[in-house]
């Protein structure tokens, strides 16, 4: 079997997409998506990607987005894929506001002048303030997904790499996390390092950085429009009263038809 896809990042935060809006793609509707995702995802065996997104028709909306990570499990919300299949969406319509339902709820997503993408994704809030894990006190915020901050001195050493995936599955927490350190850079920007559960370290993450940003305005550290640099490029929150606003480029890098074994 043939499977279409298509190859985007936001700020290499980057995704195998199913386009269930273009008919060659309807008689994907019975795979096993998991097993999909984990072979799809793989570096050098596979495509190689972050995540495996559908994007599909919804009759009460513009669309609806599911999300598999690179292991196979399932993404509840992701800002960086919600952008990219907003440029989809855009592409085949021509519109530049659209709605589109995710696991994490209805959210709204914009097409701006520059042809970046803006999406909201709602209000954060705090699980848990100043939470001990491990040697590390951080902010665990609820923002469709979750993630663990932790405020750090300096990203030199890469602490993301050296214990993201044992906060990630730590046991002081109900479920897997998303674990990000972060520098303060001044009160309109901050930098950022990333481990997304079910991925690994990644160079992007749009609820990632949105869910610093809070942790940031609720310890007084930030204003409410600040830059997030990552590894991969920069993104814009805006902390509104109508909900967190992520803004960025996104880029569509290729397409092309995957031999799946049937």
């Amino acid at each position: 079997m043939l499977i279409p896809f298509l190859k985007m990042h936001a700020q290499g935060n980057d995704f195998v997409i199913l386009d269930y809006f273009a008919p060659e793609s309807f008689a994907l509707a019975k795979l096993d998506f998991s097993s999909v995702a984990e072979e799809l995802c793989k570096p050098h065996f596979g495509i190689g990607a972050d995540g495996l997104v559908l994007l599909m028709p919804n009759e009460s909306c513009d669309a609806q987005m599911f999300i598999h990570n690179a292991d196979g499990s399932t993404a509840e919300m992701c800002g960086s894929a919600l952008r990219c299949v907003t440029w989809i969406l855009h592409q085949k319509t021509g519109k530049k506001e659209f709605r589109v339902q995710t696991e994490a709820g209805l959210k709204t997503c914009y097409v701006n002048e520059d042809n970046t993408i803006t999406v909201n994704l709602g209000m954060p809030s705090m699980l848990k303030s100043a939470y001990q894990v491990m040697d590390f006190t951080g902010d665990l915020v609820e923002i469709g997904n979750q993630h663990f901050i932790v405020w750090v001195n300096s990203l030199k050493d890469d602490p993301h790499l050296q214990y993201g995936s044992a906060i990630e599955h730590h046991k002081g927490f109900a479920q897997t996390v998303n674990v990000h350190f972060a520098v303060l850079l001044n009160r309109t920007a901050v930098a950022i390092k990333i481990w997304e559960k079910g991925c690994g370290a990644t160079l992007a993450c749009g609820t990632g950085a949105s869910a610093t940003v809070f942790s940031g305005i609720a310890k007084g550290l930030l204003n409410n429009e600040v830059e997030v640099l990552m590894p991969g490029g920069i993104v814009k929150i805006n902390a509104s009263a109508n909900g967190y606003l992520l803004s960025g480029e996104v880029c569509q890098s290729f397409q092309g038809v995957y031999n799946w074994k049937i």
